[in-house]
């Protein structure tokens, strides 16, 4: 990681701590912008460079990406349970690009339920992370039949229930792939579908 990057994350974090310390001690609605970048040492203007929102800066989360390497082995993944698996992946790469200060899912999960405002950015950035993996589907998939892009969003969607199923028992599932939660949760998911055929 080259210097510039360094720099960058260094100040995604100490935004975010800004943020969480500020929350913490003065409420949500209370905590402004100014204040968070005063309390990290950099003017506003810095601040919206790296945020949107102080919502933001409190869960470190930024606009989402779809990671070209983890779509590619999705889409290159015949059909069969490991689709699924690949679904599931390319789920979690997507959510880590949301976490620019590359903090737990779990460490602001107390100002989470604390604060419905939270939970309201949280799945703002959840529809934008569906809509960019729908957009990326269709941009990969331009030549492919109706019915293939149709089933590739499918299971995409799929794989969004499954981390959730899987979120109800292990709130860290985010941050841990081999999550014995995660993987109870896909089978659920498979042995369920396979009863509706």
């Amino acid at each position: 990681m080259g210097l510039r990057e360094r720099q960058r994350l260094e100040t995604l974090r100490t935004l975010r701590a800004a943020a969480v310390e500020l929350v913490r001690d003065n409420g949500l609605t209370e905590t402004t912008v100014a204040e968070i970048a005063d309390r990290a040492g950099v003017s506003r203007r810095t601040f919206f460079n790296y945020y949107a929102c102080k919502e933001d800066a409190v869960l470190g989360a930024g606009t989402p990406s779809v990671p070209e390497e983890p779509l590619v082995e999705f889409l290159e993944t015949p059909p069969g349970p490991a689709r699924l698996d690949r679904a599931v992946d390319l789920i979690l790469a997507v959510a880590a690009t949301i976490r620019q200060a590359g903090e737990r899912h779990v460490d602001h999960a107390e100002l989470v339920a604390k604060y419905p405002q939270l939970t309201e950015r949280m799945q703002q950035h959840g529809t934008s992370a569906q809509e960019s993996l729908s957009a990326a589907i269709a941009l990969h998939l331009a030549d492919a039949p109706a019915a293939e892009v149709e089933g590739a969003r499918a299971l995409v969607l799929l794989a969004g229930t499954v981390l959730r199923f899987a979120y109800r028992t292990d709130p860290d599932v985010f941050d841990n792939p081999d999550s014995p939660a995660l993987a109870h949760a896909a089978d659920v998911f498979r042995r369920t579908i396979k009863e509706l055929s």
